[in-house]
């Protein structure tokens, strides 16, 4: 998932990538910008964000059942195991790790016969940042595509 920074003053490419572990050619291949580019205090750049995975890992603990920890995270029990390569009347066990959406993320499990213009439909979200967000779609039955919670329409 990418954002929005501004540049501070004190501040050039090698430092803002230092900060996130990422080299100055990928700044300027996610920006477009040539080769030797400078930024300046004040300009506004697309950078990755700090959290490179949108989801969590949770510690099943004894008595937690898969549909109780879905509602925690307000997923349905069916998405929650099949994001863990489950099937959603397994057995949890204390101790295993599942993962789990952070706040604010949501997300599409593709299936059988999704295209394109069906998700354009039916994730009322800007779709250029969920294409940015997902750079690998190719809709195959089970992907997960990754995008804002707040950006999913509710029907």
């Amino acid at each position: 998932m990418y954002k929005i920074y501004t540049v501070k003053e004190g501040e050039d490419i090698l430092s803002i990538t230092n900060d996130l572990g990422i080299t100055p050619d990928e700044i300027r291949r996610i920006n477009g910008f040539p080769t030797n580019y400078e930024v300046e205090v004040g300009e506004q750049i697309i950078i990755p964000s700090v959290s490179t995975s949108p989801f969590d890992r949770y510690i099943v603990k004894q008595g937690e059942t898969l549909y109780g920890i879905a509602s925690q995270y307000d997923i349905s029990a069916d998405d929650l195991a099949k994001l863990n390569g489950l099937d959603k009347e397994e057995y949890i066990y204390p101790n295993q790790e599942l993962l789990v959406p952070k706040s604010g993320v949501d997300f599409y499990i593709t299936s059988e016969g999704d295209t394109i213009a069906k998700l354009r439909q039916q994730l009322s979200t800007d779709f250029d940042t969920l294409l940015e967000s997902n750079p690998y779609i190719y809709l195959m039955p089970d992907q997960v595509l990754v995008y804002e919670k707040n950006s999913r329409e509710i029907n």
